[in-house]
């Protein structure tokens, strides 16, 4: 019965849609236009639905979901920044990239066979100082929408940086300047989502490149990640993200890289001042994280350098003398070869990094069992 109202509702929305004449598009063809805030459209990762005619994001991960029939899809965004892959059916049909300014018409699959088709919309990269917007979708004359794929669920959220963010995996090149890096970062070949798939479950991404757990790689604090966690847009103070609408139950944690070059002293060496102040920050987040999320499993990783693995394990020990069992330790290794742009993980490192987590969540049984994975 909530699936027919589900679909009632979705129905009778595009029943009183408006039809677009197509100007700016490559086609002349009318389309039927289907405004954001549709219930059969599903928004996944952190949404500022204030205006729900024009949903606007800026953390890496976000995607969008929704089964449609018609042989054509195109989107109305304001975006010409970030690069997006297109799935159809289950399959990556196309990367796309807006190209213009403002909120502008894009088709993202044409051609399409005469049925029922599913649809993922997914941000592959992460961008700094933009707020970016999806305004609408359109269909080919006659398409209709349906609601989207039932979710997971599992539901795991992943803290952290570059790494997270799967920044450069898909580069070749042993350097890149940061805008370049955008067409060859791909998060749905990152660890984060590897996982995701792996555990069948539902995922957030709450990551910033050069950010950590006290400071960035320059040593700035108000980019750290705590003093952006309860931020809907990465880029700004307000409106604050209602953690009530999407409750984890496991929050993987994977900071201290930029850690341990913002707070390292002239000697390159990161004192033990330094090291107690990761330590006490890193525990007063895990108490905001529980305060946000009572009942959840934690999992805090380490990265391969011995300063962020020792500190990392005593917070962990720490948090476990207190009688707080809900937080496990867990690294992944140095992969030599394994790097680019800027030494940032492959898609091969993402996978075997993906691997060394997996294998220690599922000997803690953070869901019960062993996992099959998804499809």
């Amino acid at each position: 019965m909530k699936e027919d109202r589900a679909l009632k509702h979705c129905v009778g929305l595009i029943t009183a849609a408006v039809l677009f004449s197509g100007l700016s598009l490559a086609h002349a063809n009318p389309m039927t236009f289907i405004p954001a805030n549709n219930p059969c459209i599903h928004y996944s990762g952190r949404w500022d639905m204030t205006d729900a005619l024009h949903p606007k994001h800026s953390w890496p991960g976000v995607y969008v979901t929704t089964t449609f029939t018609g042989t054509r899809i195109g989107i109305l965004m304001n975006d010409n920044t970030n690069y997006y892959n297109v799935y159809v059916d289950g399959k990556l049909h196309r990367i796309f990239h807006g190209t213009m300014p403002g909120i502008a018409e894009y088709i993202l699959a044409d051609t399409l066979g005469p049925s029922t088709h599913t649809f993922r919309f997914s941000k592959r990269n992460i961008a700094f100082d933009e707020i970016f917007s999806i305004d609408g979708f359109l269909l080919n004359d006659g398409g209709s929408l349906l609601p989207a794929p039932s979710e997971p669920n599992r539901k795991i959220e992943f803290i952290g940086d570059s790494f997270t963010a799967a920044e450069s995996n898909e580069a070749t090149a042993p350097s890149l300047p940061w805008v370049e890096r955008f067409p060859v970062t791909n998060i749905d070949k990152g660890f984060a989502v590897l996982m995701a798939r792996h555990f069948n479950a539902q995922y957030h991404t709450t990551c910033r490149s050069g950010s950590g757990m006290v400071c960035d790689w320059q040593g700035k604090t108000n980019v750290s990640i705590p003093a952006l966690f309860d931020r809907t847009l990465m880029e700004r103070k307000e409106p604050k993200w209602d953690f009530k609408q999407w409750v984890p139950d496991v929050v993987v944690i994977i900071l201290g890289l930029n850690d341990q070059t913002g707070l390292k002293g002239p000697d390159g060496r990161v004192s033990e001042a330094n090291s107690i102040r990761f330590k006490q920050t890193y525990l007063s987040f895990l108490k905001t994280i529980r305060s946000e999320y009572p009942g959840l499993t934690i999992i805090a990783v380490a990265a391969p350098p011995p300063w962020i693995r020792t500190n990392v394990r005593e917070v962990v020990d720490e948090e476990r003398r207190r009688g707080n069992t809900d937080i496990h330790y867990a690294q992944f290794d140095e992969f030599p070869g394994g790097y680019v742009a800027n030494n940032h993980p492959t898609v091969e490192t993402h996978e075997k990094i993906a691997a060394q987590i997996i294998e220690e969540m599922e000997s803690l049984k953070v869901f019960g069992g062993k996992t099959r994975s998804a499809n």
